[in-house]
């Protein structure tokens, strides 16, 4: 069943994102647009991601982890060296999500993320 839940959500996640990125519509509202948002998780060098809720824009640089401060939608942005990935853990500490090497800006969900961990 566990599997089964993770999979579901690591799916429910990446959907989201193809969802949110093509069409837009489903965006949690924020003061700031879209397209800001977006731009202040473009770093070279980083993996980055914000919050539609605000919050600033969380870093990860090779060999880090973090745990998540944010639920709700956002944006992350993979620019790590190396062709380094970012590894995204549930509640559980088991992988739901594993980013691809130089990809994004991406939107996305952050509700089923509990920690995140960069690996290069």
């Amino acid at each position: 069943m566990s599997k089964l839940r993770n999979t579901f959500a690591a799916l429910a996640m990446s959907t989201a994102a193809v969802a949110l990125t093509a069409g837009g519509t489903n965006a949690a509202a924020s003061t700031e647009t879209g397209s800001t948002i977006q731009a202040s998780c473009n770093i070279s060098g980083v993996f980055c991601g914000t919050a539609d809720s605000g919050g600033g824009t969380m870093t990860l640089r090779c060999g880090e982890a973090k745990s998540m401060p944010w639920s709700g939608g956002g944006y992350w942005s993979n620019k790590l060296p190396n062709n380094g990935v970012v590894r995204m853990f549930d509640a559980d500490g088991l992988r739901i999500y594993t980013t691809p090497p130089n990809y994004g800006p991406v939107r996305g969900n952050w509700t089923p993320v509990y920690s995140l961990r960069a690996d290069c």
